[in-house]
């Protein structure tokens, strides 16, 4: 079987509206679970077992044709991608150590207006003035987000930290990612197959970071037999984390994503991908107790707003990394 077949017929509208926001759900959840999941490992071992995993089982569904003529192609192409998405992740999780996850969040969000800025650097068009207008008033969410303007004393966590720097890295990581994608995209056209790009994908991510996880972070081979032990003893949340990542936020969300965004026009997909954000607030509030104050609450908005009508009025294709 040729790895590069035809997609399969479309979704209806509809389908794909609710399978986007199911999507936008498990990235949200994401964050919480990566949360839990750093109680027990460290962000390399953490993304590489993730994306390891979830090539896996994806391999198992494609089955014999992974090894077939056209494999190599398809690694060929995948193997960039895979590192910038392994990239995103790493820096994703490790700012999650330090900073919260509704921030987290809400930073991540900029990859949506980090895109145009970086396509000169890669042959796309300069950016207009609207999108460096919206980069700026974003900037000010994130200042009013990390507390640089509050009048009471906030914690570690929800003050401007090493977190919210490594989560901006994730961000611009993203950013080439979604880039290096539209070239994928460019280069394939209808025979570009989402599911076993993502296959081929999570596992040229997984295993890079396995490979340095090796080397400064302990005990990473054992990593999923301890979350097992650990969930056995009573402590099941780093275990449930870890599934959540793998199977909801990696196999299924990209499964969802890709098959949504052949059927929705670019402006509505970017819309419904930025629902990972306030998901993510309300699962952070719910699961881990993270309350914004109000000018954090205008600093979110003020992200969200200027990130959705550069989308809009863009009218650009984007793709999420969690």
């Amino acid at each position: 079987m040729n790895l590069f077949n035809r997609s399969r017929k479309p979704l209806s509208y509809s389908q794909a509206v609710v399978e986007l926001v199911l999507a936008g759900i498990f990235w949200g959840l994401g964050f919480v679970a990566a949360v839990w999941a750093l109680r027990m490992a460290g962000p390399m071992a953490i993304t590489g077992w993730r994306f390891l995993f979830a090539g896996i089982v994806g391999a198992f569904f494609i089955g014999r044709s992974l090894f077939s003529s056209s494999a190599g192609l398809l690694f060929g192409f995948a193997w960039v991608p895979g590192l910038l998405i392994g990239t995103t992740i790493i820096f994703q999780t490790w700012g999650l150590l330090f900073t919260t996850a509704t921030k987290s969040s809400f930073i991540t969000c900029l990859y949506v207006l980090i895109v145009p800025l970086l396509e000169p650097f890669f042959g796309g068009h300069r950016p207009s003035r609207r999108t460096v207008v919206c980069v700026l008033l974003a900037l000010v969410g994130v200042a009013l987000m990390c507390g640089l303007f509050s009048e009471r004393e906030l914690d570690a966590r929800s003050n401007l930290n090493v977190g919210d720097l490594l989560t901006l890295v994730c961000a611009f990581a993203a950013s080439v990612h979604i880039i290096m994608i539209g070239k994928v995209h460019a280069k394939l056209g209808p025979y570009f197959n989402g599911f076993n790009f993502n296959t081929a994908q999570s596992l040229c991510a997984g295993l890079p970071s396995l490979l340095i996880a090796l080397v400064i972070e302990p005990n990473v081979i054992k990593m999923p037999i301890h979350l097992v032990e650990v969930a056995s003893q009573g402590s099941a949340l780093p275990l449930i984390g870890f599934l959540s990542l793998t199977i909801l936020s990696t196999l299924i969300g990209f499964a969802l994503q890709v098959r949504a965004q052949r059927v929705l026009s670019p402006s509505t997909a970017a819309l419904l991908f930025l629902l990972e954000a306030p998901f993510a607030l309300l699962f952070a509030a719910i699961f881990l107790g993270e309350r914004l104050g109000n000018l954090q609450m205008i600093g979110g908005a003020l992200i969200l707003t200027s990130v959705i009508y550069n989308s809009i009025a863009q009218n650009t294709s984007t793709v999420v990394p969690q």
